[in-house]
């Protein structure tokens, strides 16, 4: 009888594991422009509307991790790339870059706001009841996984960038708002530490550039198709781990039971689509 058991068990735990990794793949859709992190309660990010996707990539990355003995550990990252070409006469050309992380089972994103950089302007900011924080950094090829150093005018002299970090579900998503525009200071390419000429109508356009936007039974948002494509190798994934921040591993066991029912209703959330 124990073997008879035995025997149906496995069957159910593989199905249980393909169903779950499926629906870790899909955590999050593109859709309407949007990145939507597709479980409940789900969560969009709109970018303004003079803006394009150009587009839509997952990887997996390893950030660091908060632990005597694992150093890093693996965690999913989607992310879009946006550009509103060459702005216009109350905007000056922009890009953004949004990023969504998960992490799983008994970890959880540290709520720093810049990682391996130096900002200005730390504010804490409020979107739709989410708490975040926005910091003016300067992105160089030592820092930022989009990093090009032949760009053409008006980029040539690099860009200014103002990051917008936000923690929900039980800290286990990390959702980035990156918005750029070229580096237009009187002294390009000084350190923000030595000059804090950063313009403030550059930061209120930053902070006015996006939306974040819950489903809800009444206006429920769009669930996408398919999973997104892979980043191209030149994305180096190591960059990307260290823009998105450090993990923390939680202890308490009666976390790890949350943590798990909410993997569960994951699995059945996904059968709901």
């Amino acid at each position: 009888m124990a073997r008879l058991v035995l025997i149906l068990l496995i069957p159910l735990v593989c199905l249980a594991a393909i169903i779950y990794k499926l629906a870790k793949a899909r955590r999050v859709v593109s859709a309407d422009d949007m990145l939507i992190s597709a479980y409940a309660p789900s969560l969009a990010v709109r970018c303004r509307e003079d803006f394009d996707l150009l587009d839509a990539r997952r990887t997996r990355i390893f950030p660091r991790l908060s632990a005597r003995i694992m150093r890093t550990y693996p965690a999913n990252l989607w992310y879009g790339l946006y550009a509103n070409g060459a702005g216009d006469a109350a905007c000056p050309p922009a890009r953004m870059i949004v990023i969504l992380a998960f992490t799983s089972g008994t970890l959880s994103w540290a709520s720093d706001a810049v990682t391996g950089v130096v900002g200005l302007h730390h504010v804490n900011l409020r979107y739709d009841e989410l708490e975040g924080t926005g910091t003016t950094v300067l992105p160089t090829a030592e820092n930022d996984p989009w990093f090009n150093a032949r760009e053409s005018e008006p980029w040539s002299r690099g860009s200014l960038a103002y990051r917008m970090i936000f923690l929900t579900k039980k800290n286990k998503l990390k959702i980035i708002v990156d918005y750029r525009e070229p580096d237009m200071r009187a002294r390009p390419g000084v350190p923000l530490a030595e000059d804090d000429s950063v313009p403030q109508d550059f930061v209120e356009r930053a902070q006015a550039s996006f939306r974040l936007i819950r489903g809800n039974g009444e206006a429920p948002l769009p669930g996408g198709s398919g999973t997104l494509p892979f980043s191209p190798p030149e994305v180096d994934a190591k960059l990307l781990a260290d823009m998105t921040g450090m993990l923390l591993r939680k202890q308490s066991f009666f976390e790890y039971l949350s943590l798990f029912a909410d993997d569960l209703r994951e699995i059945i959330s996904y059968f709901r689509r």
